[in-house]
This record gives C-alpha cells, structure tokens and sequence, in this order.
C-alpha cells in the first residue's frame, strides 16, 4: 500500500479533537499520524506484520499489537536486530492509540536505543526517521508541542538527506500542526505556506494530491478558509487529472467540510441568510463525494455530514429519506474505529433529528449497541469511552437518570483511564447534567455517593468538568474558525452551568462567589483565546490587586445572563468579601429583547425617551441595588466584566432618571485579564503616532470618506503633546510598520476606518493600500514590546465599527489591544458621526495625562463635553467610545 495512502487513512483516528465540537463532529479534519515504520527494502516484511499493519490501519490496535509482540519474539530468537526495532516502532504506534503512553514511550526509547548501536540505522536511514516521527506523535499526545516539533524537524533533516520529498513533507505538516497546539498561528501559518508552495513545483501524482488536500485540511484548521478552499481545489484538479475517484471524492468531501466551516463563521457573525447559502453549497459538494465508485468510508462520511446539514437548514423530509440509507451502508464498514466513530455519528445525527421529527431511540440506541459491541471486540479503550457516553445521552433524553448516570460513569472512567482530556469533560459535564435535570433543581436520586446532597455532587462534577477544560485550553484555542460556533454550542455551557449551580441560592457562600467569579473571568479569557484562536497570556495582575493598591476608588462589577435570570456580582476595593446582587428574575429573551430595543435606540438621535427608559431598567439591573455602596466606599470608577449581549451596550448610557452613569461615574471595560501592570500615563512624556486616512482605497469597498480625521490629528497636536504623523497615502501598511519601529510610542492613535468582525479574519483598519488585519497587529508591534513589562500604553481606534452589534464582535476590540501589546484600547460599538469625534478627541486630549486624571476619567469628560453641546447631546454621539483593558 502506498505510504501516503495508509497515512490519509490512518488520518481520522489519529485526529480526535472533533470531540470538542460535538455538534460540528460531522465536518472531518484530515490531519496526519506517524509512518508505519518498515524495515530495510531487502527485508521481507512477514505476513504477521502485514496483518498487523492493516489491523492498525482499520483502527484495531489491540489485535495488531498481538501479531506484532509475535513477530518480536521472532526477531529476538534469530538476532535481527534492525527487524526488532522496526516491530518496537510498530508497537510504540498502537500503544499510543490503545492510551498505553507510558507503555509506548518505554518501547520507543528501546526502537532508539538499539538504532543507535546497530551500524548503518542511526542518524541517516528512514528507521530511524520513522522512529522520531512516532516519537513526536507521543510527545505530542503527551502535551509536549515544544519538544514533538524539535523531533519532527529531525524527521525532516533525514527524508531531506534521503531524497524523500513526501514523507519530508508530512513531516512538516506535523510540525505546523505542534506550533498550532502552542497557539503559535502565525508561525503554523508559515510552514503550511511554505509546504503549499513546495508542493506546487512537484509534477502532478496521487500523493501530491494527497499532500495537497492535507495541507488544506491545517490551513482549514488554522482558519485561513481560503487558503485552505484553494489546496482542495487543486487537490481536485490533480484526482480529476489522474482519473483517481477516490482522490476525488475526497476533495469534495474536504471542500463540503471547509465551505461548512465558513457556514458556522457566517452563523456566530449572525448572518444566518449568509449561512444557510453556504450550508447548501457544502450539501451540493458532500453530494459529488457520494458517488457509487467513492470507497464506501468517504460515502458515509459524506452522507453523515449531509443528513447533519439537512436537519440544520431543516430539510426534514429529505433528512428522513436519507438517514435509512446511511443505516443500510454501516455494517459494511470494516470492523475498526473509523467504522465505531462514523455509528456515532450518526447517532448523533438522529438524536438531533429526533428534535424535530421523531425516531425511534430504540433504533439510535441500537445502532451504538452495535458500536459498544465492536468497540469491545477491538479493546479500543477511546472508542469504548466514546460510544457509552453517547448512550448514556440516549437515556438522558428518555430521562432514565439512573442508567444515564451508570453508563455516563463508565465512559468518564474509560477516558480517565487512559488520560483523554478531551473527552473526559464531556462526561462530567454530562454526569452534572444527568444529576441536575432542571434548570436549577438538583434532584436525589438513591444512594448517590452516600449522604453527599446532590447539588453539591453536582457542583463538584461540573469543577471538574471546568479544571478539565482549562487543562486542554491550548487545545481548543488551536482549533479552527468555526470553533466559535461550537465553542458556544460544546464548550461554554460548562461555565454557565456551573455559575448557575454556585449562585442558585438566594445567599450563596463567599466560597461559591468567589469560584462564581474565578470561572466567569475564565470564561472571558476563554472566549478571548477562541476569538483569537491562540493563546493569550493569562491575568498575572488580578483586578483585586490593582483596585486593593492601585486605585482604591475603583470596584469591578461582573455580570452573567442566565436562562432565567441575570445574576451581579460586586468586589468593592480593599474588601476580600464579594457582594451578591438579589438576582434579576427575567428570561433570557426578556434581557435580551431590553438590550435590543435599548442598542437601537442608542443609535437613533431622535429617540431619547427610548433611551432613557431602556436605559434606566439596565441601570436597575446593574447599578442601583449598590448605589448605597458605592457613595460609601467613594468609588469613582466602575470596571465591567460583561456577558453576552451586554457587551454591546456602552455602560456610559445607563440612566438612572435624571443623569446618565458616566455623569457620576468613569467606566471601563476588563476581560478577566490585564495584558501587564497597569501603569497611569504621564502627560510629559507622551508620545503619540497618529496616522489618518480620508478617502479608502478601491480596494476596500463599502466605506465612506472621512473628512475630519485630518483636523482631529490637528487637535491632538495643538494639546501640546508629541505627535508623529503619516497622513493619506503615506499610510501604508509598509510605512506605518516602519514608523512605528522607530521609536517607542506610548499611543497610537489611528484615525481610519476600521471593522470589528465576528471573527480574527474579518477584524482590520483600513489603510491607504487596504487592510491592516488584526492577525498583523502582534507583528506590527513587536519592536514595541522588547519585554512583557512594554508596549504602547493605548491604542485608539477613533472611527472603527461593529458589523452587526454581535456581542462576539465586540470581543475584536479587545483582540485588537491584546495583538497590539497594549495596556488598553478605545473604540466605538458602531459607526461613529465623523464631525462629533473631533470636538471629542480634543477635549480627551486635553485631559489624558493629567495628574490625578485617568484614561478612564479623560474619556468621562470628553463624553461630558459632548453632553453638554447641543449638537451632539444624544448618546449616539458620546456614548460608543469604550475603554478596554487599563483604566489608570
């Protein structure tokens, strides 16, 4: 079997991080798994081995791992050393999917050890290349990306000297697919780009096809949808060329995954018209790959992600026709995990479709009997796991909580067992949902655990279901653009639900609102890292700390939106004990039907009544049962960690009946984390680069020309302070990367349009020769930064906009000063009226830098001044400019 053939199909088991997108689980990531490790070419591999390699690649790891400690036994017995290595490799391949780590790292550091000593196999023969690729993959498993890219270029280095451009080449997708594990996009980035370009210059063959579609299905993981839409093109090209119908479907296969992937894009930005177009797109392209002469695990993959896309556009009749088919095609699947993950599948699938249309759960409770059967048969530990969980949700649905449970247990023991993390929360989440059924009612059932009360059970199970995540969130932050589809759909209710449990009673402990308040900043940085898709440094300085000894004045505000009701929790400066709000006993659609009207209104300037009455029910939600606390303790700025649609309502607007809360109060934004130690600025020795551009280039339709920018720049020079400048066409991405990088800045301030997307990709400032995108920013600045402890102070954003108001678009803003290095940012929550933000920029100017004056109170008196101008006294034009990050 060609190499690069056994590599594709050995792809899916390998890649197992779908399971944090269960409901995207369909869409198939085609990723890469180690070299099956062959001995010398004038070595006869025996038929034990041959069996065994097919038994791994059909995914039955137990049964290869037999025939292969047979064939050990015969290379001990007649002294073939090399042939014994070549076994140990093999064997170190399956140990590692059957969760043996520790087994499978003992057996590869043997394979090494006697390369080494054996003449001719160390440093330079492919053994010994194949033997640091599986040790990669183990490092790799193990949570040692650092170290499996260190391995794998030695892989490389070998196949290089060899003259093997292909296996050099997967080597260096697996490389790109570790830095992306270390959240090192960019870099990830480069490698896929460079191996695309490799693979142009390669005559057209099967396995440049092969590595093509694999390089694609890592961009597409990396989020470069387009980039990753080209290779399956080219992909298609080359099978349709070599009349190879498996190449070719599964190209089609690839392109329907990657145009669903732009689809959940298009669904969190909240074009849900956008959405449904592509989602057909992608049925027409899983259509093509369905083909009778398609090998049958592509034609099932390819249905199974169909009938998911059908029942997602709500295709009813035409879901229901095709399941039955899927149903028919299973048992001819060879017995393998492939076959086990694509029943599950499509189990899942008829779970979702049993929302809306009934099917029997007797027939869906068949099929993963099936599976279990199966799974147990090949003593694959993963796919045991796997398997039961979902049955356990079966009896979830059916509100068999007992069995539920039993089943839900021994999956959650399986994954634990063999340290699988990413799908271990998923069971205790489910076990704290199976404890907990309603909503906020935790009910008895038996003997569970003795005399432990079953909310605090419960409580416990989604703590571990939370530490669980935060000990993969590198993971996730390496997954693809539609992460934030399911991010919300997989990963965010876990925070919620265990908020929910600790603040469902009406007193709840100090112990609970502190655990409330620690998973709400995590979830923040969470979604932060998700937006981003890559990691971000973590709080160092906690926000107690700098209220408790930097600003004593100031008290944090943290708020979540639940089903039922809006919970608030206040810490007041120089007070360890947390205050917990009488919780706000509205539904979900009520609070979000009040930010709606109030996010409109805030936008019309002829509605002030609208905005005023809208406003003052979210100041009674947030402000007013503290007022009292508040003049107590002298406090004189609010800091806000928001949730959900609340993110989009500049604070500042709140109204309590006679004055809006920036009149008695400075406002900022926080995210659970400060990118450094916050530091107030000083007037003195500010410097500012500013840059402004009145009229967009063609380039970047949809953006009209700002005529005030020019005289805004002007203003900020006549203040007094230092200002550097590149206008108009001298703004340029080139000029102002080298601008910057001459001297050290502590503001940048850039007077351009700009545009928060839903995503990193859609998330840019506009330059005189097109987009500087938010992705650009961290390299843009990084002369900015020659330590953690530097970088511009603020970076301002005077005429950037939100596409639709989506809360996730606002999470841009607070990307854009996290790539930038910055201690904070201000911009706009929508389009701001380009004569109102010169008096603006003036008046904060004049006040930025001051003693005793803060960021946060500079940009207070900047709105205050515009209240007070007839002009511009609506909060459409005051109201959007926000502080994120550092309020000193």
């Amino acid at each position: 079997m060609n190499l690069s053939i056994t590599r594709f199909l050995l792809s899916l088991p390998r890649w197992l991080r779908y399971v944090f997108l269960a409901l995207i689980i369909a869409i198939i990531c085609i990723l890469t798994s180690p070299v099956i490790a062959k001995n010398s070419p004038e070595s006869v591999i025996n038929s034990q081995e041959s069996q065994a390699q097919i038994l791994y690649t059909e995914g039955r790891f137990a049964e290869s791992i037999i025939l292969l400690k047979q064939s050990l036994q015969d290379y001990q017995n007649n002294g073939d050393q090399v042939g014994k290595a070549v076994i140990l490799i093999n064997m170190a391949l399956n140990y590692q999917q059957t969760g043996e780590i520790q087994e499978a790292n003992k057996t590869i550091v043997e394979a090494m050890n006697i390369l080494q000593k054996t003449p001719n196999y160390s440093q330079s023969s492919a053994i010994w290349a194949q033997a640091w690729d599986v040790k990669a993959s183990l490092q790799l498993a193990q949570g040692k990306p650092e170290d499996a890219v260190l391995s794998w270029q030695q892989a490389e280095a070998i196949y290089k000297k060899l003259g093997d451009s292909n296996k050099a080449i997967l080597m260096g997708i697996n490389q790109g697919q570790a830095l992306q594990n270390l959240g090192l996009y960019k870099r990830a980035n480069a490698v896929f780009q460079n191996l695309a370009a490799t693979l142009q210059n390669q005559p057209d063959s099967l396995t440049k096809a092969i590595n093509i579609r694999n390089v694609g299905g890592a961009l597409r993981v990396l989020g470069d949808l387009e980039k990753a839409k080209s290779n399956f093109e080219e992909s298609l090209r080359i099978g349709q060329k070599l009349q190879s119908q498996e190449i070719i479907a599964s190209a089609y296969l690839a392109l329907g995954n990657v145009v669903r992937a732009d689809a959940n894009v298009k669904t969190a930005q909240g074009n849900i018209a956008a959405a449904r177009e592509k989602k057909v797109a992608a049925i027409n392209f899983y259509q093509k790959a369905e083909v009778d002469k398609t090998p049958i695990q592509i034609q099932i993959k390819a249905k199974i992600n169909r009938l998911r896309l059908l029942i997602e556009i709500e295709k009813w009749q035409e879901a229901e026709l095709l399941y039955p088919q899927i149903q028919n095609l299973i048992p001819k699947l060879s017995l393998g995990r492939a076959g086990i993950y694509a029943q599950v599948n499509f189990a899942q699938s008829l779970m979702k479709l049993n929302e809306e249309k009934p099917v029997n759960l007797q027939t869906i409770a068949q099929i993963l009997a099936v599976a279990r059967q199966q799974a147990e048969q090949i003593q694959d530990v993963r796919s045991q796991s796997f398997v039961l969980g979902n049955l356990g949700h079966i009896y979830e649905l059916t509100k068999q909580w007992n069995i539920a449970q039993d089943l839900t247990q021994k999956a959650l023991n399986l994954s634990q067992s063999i340290q699988a993390q990413d799908i271990t929360y998923r069971w205790q989440w489910q076990i704290g949902r199976i404890l907990c059924q309603g909503e906020n009612e935790c009910y008895q059932q038996g003997d569970i655990k003795g005399a432990i009360p079953t909310e605090r059970l419960a409580i416990a199970t989604y703590t571990e279901a939370f530490n669980t995540l935060q000990s993969i969130r590198g993971d996730l932050v390496a997954s693809s653009a539609d992460v934030q589809y399911s991010f919300k759909e997989s990963v965010e209710p876990v925070y919620r639900r265990l908020v929910n449990l600790l603040l469902q009673s009406p007193e709840p402990s100090q112990d609970n609102l502190k655990q409330a308040r620690q998973v709400l900043e995590t979830l923040q940085v969470a979604k932060l890292q998700n937006f981003l898709q890559q990691a971000c440094q973590d709080s160092k300085l906690q926000l107690d700390e700098v209220i408790d000894t930097k600003d004593k004045t100031a008290a944090v505000i943290y708020s979540i939106i639940l089903n039922d009701r809006l919970e608030v929790i206040l810490r007041e400066p120089n007070n360890p004990n947390l205050y917990h709000y009488p919780a706000t006993k509205l539904s979900k659609q009520e609070i979000e039907n009040t930010l709606t009207n109030l996010y409109k209104s805030l936008q019309d300037p002829g509605a002030y009544e609208e905005v005023q009455t809208a406003g003052q029910k979210v100041y009674n939600w947030l402000i007013k049962p503290i007022e009292e606390k508040l003049e107590k303790s002298k406090i004189n700025t609010l800091i806000f960690v928001l949730d959900g649609s609340l993110r989009r309502i500049p604070m500042a607007a709140l109204y309590d009946g006679e004055k809006y809360l920036m009149e008695k109060y400075a406002v900022s934004l926080a995210l659970g984390l400060q990118v450094r130690d916050p530091m107030p600025l000083q007037r003195k020795e500010m410097k500012i680069l500013a840059a402004s551009l009145i009229d967009p280039p063609k380039s970047v339709p949809g953006f009209a020309s700002l005529p005030g920018v020019a005289q805004e720049v002007r203003e900020i020079q006549k203040t007094g302070v230092s200002v550097s400048w590149i206008a108009e066409q001298e703004f340029t991405n080139q000029n102002f990367n080298k601008k910057l990088n001459t001297a050290k800045f502590d503001i940048v301030h850039l007077a351009t349009h700009g545009f928060f997307g839903a995503d990193r990709e859609n998330t840019f400032v506009v330059t005189a020769d097109g987009k500087l995108k938010i992705a650009e920013f961290d390299r843009l600045f990084r002369t900015q930064r020659k330590s953690a402890n530097e970088g511009i102070e603020l970076l301002i954003l005077s005429a950037c906009q939100t596409a639709t108001g989506n809360d996730q678009e606002v999470m841009g803003i607070a990307g854009t000063t996290v790539q930038a290095g910055a201690s904070s940012a201000i911009a706009s929550l929508w389009d701001l009226d380009d004569q109102s933000s010169v008096p603006f920029i003036k008046e904060f100017y004049q006040h930025l830098g001051e003693p005793n004056i803060s960021r946060a109170e500079a940009l207070r008196l900047a709105q205050q001044a515009l209240l007070k101008d007839p002009n511009y006294d609506h909060p459409r034009f005051w109201a959007p400019y926000v502080l994120v990050g550092s309020w000193l």
